[in-house]
Parts: structure tokens; C-alpha cells; sequence
């Protein structure tokens, strides 16, 4: 992804960073020098690296300049793969010298300053001017810094760059990275023995340690708890969807959960516990008729902070820059149950609700299939600061001034270390590079950010949710797999219709299975539901005549499973219609990666979804949708290539084809009336239709029973014939634009018969992982708020 490195003077930055101690009782002794330490390395850009390395770290450690710190050389032993599968290895970091292994192992969990070194050739300066700059470089410095903030709870960390005699720091937070400008530590030793000295005498917090996160050992209480935790299975459930003898399960946990539990304890990886703020928010309690984030009361905060035991994330978000998001099995102290929690640093912008606030919502209009708020709230208002860094790099001109804009002083750094392969993809997601401000004028009377600034602000924020929910690539066949989608439809319609929100990031990661009691034809059962999850970047539905104007620089969602009339007409509100669409796509995606699709081998399969979800269009040097997928739904056909359609031989294709039959008239009625409006949808009418029943859900409903009366309409229409843009086709058009028609088809289609699909292991070769066509990662894109995208670096490969 795209990273924004901001250059600082290394006065200002130790000043700020690296402060002189104050508190004399406390502070440990600058060391007695007589000599310049570093004289060794007069001629290191005549000597190798492992020798420069080796003198360095004597001339530190000799002389205690770091005191309380040792540097010390780790790249002899990386870390097992557990803690990343390429054995990823540093050479040299500064640990506590309580901490620090002799033995030339890597130990990510306890560095605290890495430090990398290189030749002195200009080129591999990771954060040189010159657009020349060694990429594999910066790309590795940036690599060894995800991982720490993937291993640890940081708030920020400091890297050390030494190139020959010439010496870089390095800050990086989840919105960018300030960098000094490069000096001659053999020449200003001194300034580096200063320098040292202040890092010795620094607190853990000052060095980019959250507080709010313990590190646990052995010997303490809370790591043996967890340790008992994983292996007390007394009272644990079959997860396995069956008849069971009452409406209420004992009390204790399904065995996926504690087994996810367990499997997190990896051996090498820190064990933490982790203080969220517990919840007492006005949220909880306000009334189904006003949406929280549009209540004029203060939420009410019980400042006590309840406490969670983790050790490895289950989901990581890839990237320095960007949410971070890390979503953890968790041990309630308090409870000594397991719950979900989920780490993140979320978008810091006025009129930005939290995470935990729109469940709340949720939660108190009763709208189903959602996780279940246990407790929210920012983490002691931790912030990034790289953009302040920028602002004050580039103050704002008069208009009169007739320079060069300020912003050329930003480096830009691309901040993409990695990539994950197709095979791995479920895994991960970060957030992808910021496309270009709206500068057009078009925002909220007095923001609170700086409309050319590229770097994002963020807060650091915890919530912790009810439900250890199943991911979707879980399911078992493809019945079950449609009774997920009808859930989380459901929940989403109740969203609206109850709340006022839109989800507005439908996705793979986002829709999760969770086991349920529901009643069915006399008997108990226990089903495995859906769970509409992630809502942090819900929304207001759009009222029709309004304007909406921006919260933050860029409205986020997941690339691969936007509408094609979001990605292509340059839409810039996400509505009904566009989140319906995206429902398809994500079943789709599902489907053909996950099912027998009758007529396609593996690799076929494999190359059609990398073309419809992954390929991307260029129109005028603006990024559009991949002609594949905007193909599919404009013309109404789910062709695997030219003569051949894709094929499930269930009530799949059924559904596929009746949900195209309403794209398909959607986007000819856009397409006729698009240049009136360009940026609005004539269809997209946000205000919900009227419920005509208050359910029932799926849950409630005797849905085994395969004789359904088919007499009944659900409104859409198999004939995929051209169609003109009539009354009858802007009703089929309008059709998915609400969610009647659409959540109707998803049961038609459930309790058909004809189901016979088991969920195959995988539709992906193994090998091709190994293509780089096929290379892909989950990401969150970025679209400007009310431009199209820019052409710069491409968008992120799909999921």
C-alpha cells in the first residue's frame, strides 16, 4: 500500500520523541567518554556489513550508551514459523538487558528499537529523495516493522537506519512514518551519544508502547488461566447442526471456540491482556426511533476498564498504515468466558461513530443476526501523529503565493511490504493506498482535518462482541450457505428499516457463521445462522433531496465486492441497491470457490475468479470496474467465457439468474439517466419500504419443509432477454433496489429441492498460489468522496 513518509530534522524529532529526563532521581547516568566511540567505523563504507554490525553494537554496548538497553545481533536464528511463515529475521535490534538472548535468537516479541543496516550506496537509503530508491529495501525495513506491530501492542515504533557512516530514525504509526534526515554519527558522535542516552532514559510508553496492554509471563496468575482455559473442555457442545432436546444449550462453549481459543496459544507468541472501557453507553439504552450517532445526549462511560487475556490475533489486517485491524478469541477475566475482540485503530473524524456505538444501536432495536455488544471505547485517547507531522511540514499558503505547493516535501513511500497469495487471502486485509483528496470544496463546516493532507488520522479503539463466530469459507453445503446470506439479508433490512444504517462494507470477512436454537416443525435445532459482522463503517441511510456531506477524507469498503455502479458511474453514496448487489457478489465468490461448479475444472475456476474480482478497468486515467464483473451484471449473464455458462446444477443458478434479471435492469435504466445525474443514482431511493410483517425470521420458520408453495411470486424474472428501459424494466430494477424481492428469492431458493452441493475443500490449485496473476490480498479500497479514483498505484488484489 501507499505510505507517506514525512522528513523531519533530527533536533526536532529527539526533542519531541526522545525528550531530555526530568525526573533526576530516576535518571540513569550518561556514560564517561573520552574518545569518539564509533572511530572504528570511519571507513565503513570500505567494510562489509557484518562488520559494521558487529562494531556498532560493541560501541553501544561497551560503553553503555543506551543504558538499560543492549544491542545485540539476532539474525542467526529466526523466530519459528508459527510466528511468520518466511522466518522473517532482522540482524541486530535493541532488547532490555533483562530481556536480550545471547544466542543469536530473533525474539520479536521482546525488540524494542530494530535497527537495519546497509552498504553506503545512496540507492539503498529506504527513505532517500530520489524516486531511485532501492524499493526492495524500503520494503524489507517495512516488512520487519508489520511484523513487531503484528506481535506486539504498539502505539508507534522507532526504527534505526545505518548506511555506512550516515544514520537514519524512523517513526511509524498506523497513518505514516516521520523520518530524519540522514547525518555522519562518526562526525557528530556526540549528538549520537546524546541521542542514545535519551532512549535510555525514555519510559516503554515513550518508545511506542501501548500501556493499556500488559505483557504476560509464565509465572504470572492470568497465563496459567489461559493455559486451563484451553484445555477445560468440561461442558463444551457439538457445534454439528442437528435435533436437540430444549430451547437452551448448556452452559458452556461450542468446541470450535475453545479449540480456536487453543490453537491462538502458539508457543513464541506474547500473551497479553489486553483493557477495554467498560460499557455504559447511551447507545445501549436509546430508543429504536433515533439512531445512536443521531442522539444529541452524551454517551455515559464507566471509566472502569474490564480485562481480556489474548495471545495470537485469528485475523490480522496486513500493512503498517490503516486500521490494523486485529480480531482476537479473548478470556474475560471477569467472567472467565470466552468472547470476541476486535483491536483496531479507527477512523478519528468528527461526526465518526464508533464501532461500538452503531452495535449498540443495533443491539437495542433488536435487529437479528448481529454480534452482540459487550463493551467499547477509544484506548486513553491514543492517537496517530504523522499527520500532524505533515500539517506542520506543510503549512497551509496564502493564495496569493505563487510557490510550489508544500506537499512536495512529503516522501513517498509506498508501504507495501508484502503480499499475500490467493491461497492465504482469507487471512488478512489491510487497507489499501489513499486515493486523492476531494478538494473541490465539498465538506462539513469546520472539519477537523486538512482536505489535502494524504495521511489519514486515526484512534486507537477496542470492542469486545458476545459471539466467537465461524468464517464464512466454514460452511458445510450449499443450502446452509444460502440460509447464511437470508440471515445476514435479514439483519440488514432490519438495519435499515430499525436504525437507519447501511452496512456498507458487505464482504467475505464480514458475513460469519454462528451456531443458533431455533424451532422447527415441533423440534429444536440447532442451526448454523448468519451474522452480519463489522459495522464500523455503517452509515445513515441517504434521505432523498438531502445532501450528505463528507465525515473523513475517503469512504472505505472492500474493492472486489463494491457495485459496479459505485465503481463505475461514479457514485458517491452507497445505498440499498449497491449493498444488495454486493450480497451477490460475495455469495458468488463463495460459491464458485467453494462448490462444485459442474462444468469448470480447478485452474478454469481459478482464473475466472481472478478476472471477475481481482482485473481492473482504466477510463480515463480513472480506475473503474474489471470488465468481468461489470459484464455480469449489466448484461445479465454468469459466463465462465464466451459459450460457456457457469453451472451448479441447484437452486443456485435459479437465484444467480433471477438476481441478474434485476441488475441487468438496474444498470439499463442507470445507464439512460446517469448523464443527468452522474453522481447520484436515479434509483437509489434509500428511504426503507414499508415492512409488511414484523418477520418472521428463518429462524422461525418450518424452512425443511422442500414443498413451498411456488405459487407465489417473488417478483423476478428468469428471461434474461434484452430489455428495454420500460415501466416493467424499471420495476424489475426497483426490485433490487429494496429488499423485499431480494430476501424473498434467497427463501424461495432455500427451500427448494434439488440441494446436493458439499462444500469442497477448495477450488484453488495449490499451485496457483505460486502464479503472480493470481496474487491477491483482502483489502479495504479507498474512493474519494465524490471523484472517482485516480490512476495511481492499483487497487488492491481481491479476496
Amino acid at each position: 500500500m501507499a505510505h507517506n513518509g514525512v522528513p523531519a530534522e533530527l533536533i526536532e524529532f529527539c526533542d519531541e520523541f526522545f525528550p531530555q529526563p526530568t525526573q533526576i532521581a530516576t535518571v540513569k547516568p550518561k556514560p564517561t567518554l573520552d574518545d569518539n566511540p564509533f572511530a572504528a567505523l570511519k571507513d565503513a563504507e570500505k567494510l562489509s556489513e557484518k562488520t559494521v554490525r558487529a562494531a556498532f553494537a560493541a560501541a553501544i554496548n561497551v560503553h553503555g550508551l543506551a543504558p538499560g538497553f543492549k544491542m545485540a545481533e539476532c539474525g542467526d536464528r529466526p523466530d519459528p514459523a508459527t510466528i511468520h511463515p518466511e522466518r522473517k529475521k532482522i540482524d541486530v535490534a535493541f532488547y532490555r538487558v533483562d530481556d536480550v538472548q545471547d544466542d543469536g535468537r530473533q525474539c520479536w516479541a521482546d525488540q524494542i528499537l530494530p535497527v537495519e543496516f546497509k552498504c553506503d550506496d545512496v540507492s539503498l537509503d529506504p527513505f532517500d529523495d530520489d524516486e531511485r530508491t532501492h524499493k526492495a529495501v524500503r520494503g524489507q525495513i517495512m516488512s520487519h516493522a508489520e511484523l513487531i506491530f503484528a506481535v506486539q501492542h504498539r502505539v508507534a515504533l522507532f526504527t534505526l537506519v545505518v548506511l555506512g557512516t550516515r544514520i537514519r530514525f524512523a517513526r511509524w504509526d498506523r497513518s505514516g512514518t516521520v523520518v530524519t534526515r540522514a547525518f555522519d554519527y562518526i562526525q557528530n558522535w556526540e549528538l549520537l551519544c546524546d541521542i542514545l542516552w535519551r532512549i535510555g532514559n525514555c519510559t516503554m510508553m515513550q518508545l511506542g508502547f501501548d500501556p493499556s496492554a500488559s505483557r504476560l509471563h509464565p509465572r504470572q496468575t492470568e497465563y496459567a488461566l489461559m493455559d486451563a482455559a484451553a484445555d477445560n473442555v468440561e461442558g463444551d457442545f457439538d457445534e454439528t447442526e442437528r435435533v436437540i432436546s430444549g430451547p437452551k444449550l448448556p452452559d458452556g462453549h461450542f468446541k470450535y471456540v475453545r479449540e480456536m481459543f487453543k490453537k491462538s496459544l502458539v508457543d513464541g507468541w506474547p500473551r497479553y491482556m489486553l483493557e477495554v472501557p467498560a460499557l455504559v453507553e447511551a447507545a445501549a439504552t436509546a430508543t429504536t426511533a433515533t439512531p445512536a450517532h443521531h442522539s444529541d445526549s452524551s454517551p455515559k462511560v464507566d471509566r472502569s476498564a474490564r480485562k481480556f487475556l489474548v495471545c495470537k490475533h485469528e485475523f490480522r489486517a496486513c500493512g503498517i498504515a490503516g486500521r490494523g485491524t486485529r480480531g482476537y478469541v479473548a478470556l474475560d477475566c471477569a467472567t472467565i468466558r470466552f468472547v470476541w475482540l476486535k483491536d483496531a485503530w479507527r477512523a478519528n473524524y468528527e461526526k465518526m461513530d464508533q464501532e461500538g456505538v452503531m452495535l449498540g444501536s443495533l443491539n437495542s432495536a433488536e435487529v437479528p443476526f448481529v454480534p452482540t455488544l459487550l463493551c467499547h471505547g477509544d484506548i486513553l485517547q491514543q492517537t496517530t501523529v504523522t499527520p500532524d507531522w505533515w500539517e506542520r511540514k506543510n503549512p497551509l499558503r496564502s493564495p496569493t503565493s505563487s510557490s510550489d505547493t508544500a506537499s512536495s516535501h512529503t516522501l513517498v513511500v509506498p508501504l507495501r511490504s508484502g503480499i499475500l497469495k490467493r491461497k492465504r487471502a482469507e487471512e488478512s486485509c489491510g487497507d489499501p493506498p489513499a486515493p486523492p483528496h476531494n478538494t473541490d470544496g465539498d465538506s462539513d463546516e469546520g472539519e477537523d482535518w486538512r482536505t489535502d493532507c494524504p495521511l489519514r488520522l486515526h484512534m486507537h479503539y477496542r470492542v469486545a462482541m458476545k459471539e466467537v463466530a465461524m468464517p464464512l469459507s466454514k460452511f458445510r453445503h450449499d443450502r446452509q450457505l444460502v440460509g447464511i446470506f437470508y440471515d445476514c439479508l435479514h439483519a440488514h433490512k432490519s438495519a435499515v428499516e430499525r436504525t437507519k444504517l447501511v452496512h456498507r462494507d458487505v464482504s467475505p470477512g464480514n458475513i460469519l457463521i454462528y451456531p443458533k436454537v431455533i424451532k422447527m416443525r415441533g423440534k429444536y435445532w440447532l442451526r448454523w445462522s448468519g451474522l452480519l459482522a463489522d459495522w464500523e463503517l455503517s452509515r445513515a441511510v441517504h434521505e432523498p433531496g438531502t445532501s450528505r456531506l463528507p465525515r473523513q477524507p475517503e469512504r472505505m469498503g472492500t474493492w472486489q465486492f463494491m457495485s459496479v455502479a459505485v465503481l463505475s458511474y461514479g457514485l458517491n453514496i452507497v445505498g440499498v441497491a449497491d449493498e444488495l448487489e454486493s450480497f451477490f457478489h460475495v455469495l458468488l465468490y463463495a460459491a464458485v470457490r467453494y462448490l462444485k461448479v459442474q462444468n469448470c475444472d480447478r485452474p478454469t475456476i481459478a482464473n475466472y475468479l481472478y478476472t471477475y474480482f481481482d482485473l481492473h478497468g482504466v477510463d480515463d486515467e480513472v480506475y473503474v470496474c474489471g470488465d468481468k464483473k461489470r459484464e455480469t451484471v449489466t448484461e445479465g449473464r454468469l459466463t465462465v467465457s464466451f459459450n460457456k455458462k457457469l453451472q451448479f446444477d441447484s437452486p443456485l443458478d435459479i437465484l444467480f439468474s433471477q438476481l441478474l434479471s434485476g441488475f441487468k435492469a438496474r444498470y439499463a435504466v442507470l445507464a439512460k439517466e446517469v448523464k443527468a445525474t452522474p453522481a447520484i443514482s436515479p434509483l437509489e431511493s434509500e428511504t426503507p419500504a414499508p415492512s409488511n410483517d414484523n418477520g418472521p425470521l428463518l429462524d422461525e420458520m418450518d424452512l425443511m419443509d422442500s414443498d413451498a408453495d411456488d405459487s407465489e411470486s417473488d417478483g423476478f424474472s428468469d428471461d434474461n432477454e434484452e430489455l428495454e428501459v420500460s415501466p416493467q424494466t424499471r420495476d424489475l430494477a426497483e426490485q433490487v433496489s429494496t429488499h423485499e424481492h431480494v430476501v424473498r428469492a434467497f427463501l424461495k431458493a432455500y427451500v427448494s429441492d434439488g440441494w446436493h452441493g458439499a462444500r469442497v475443500e477448495d477450488n484453488i490449485p495449490d499451485w496457483w498460489a505460486s502464479q503472480e496473476q493470481a496474487i491477491l490480498a483482502v483489502t479495504k479500497t479507498s474512493v474519494a468522496s465524490n471523484k472517482r479514483r485516480k490512476v495511481g498505484p492499483p487497487p488492491p488484489d481481491v479476496a
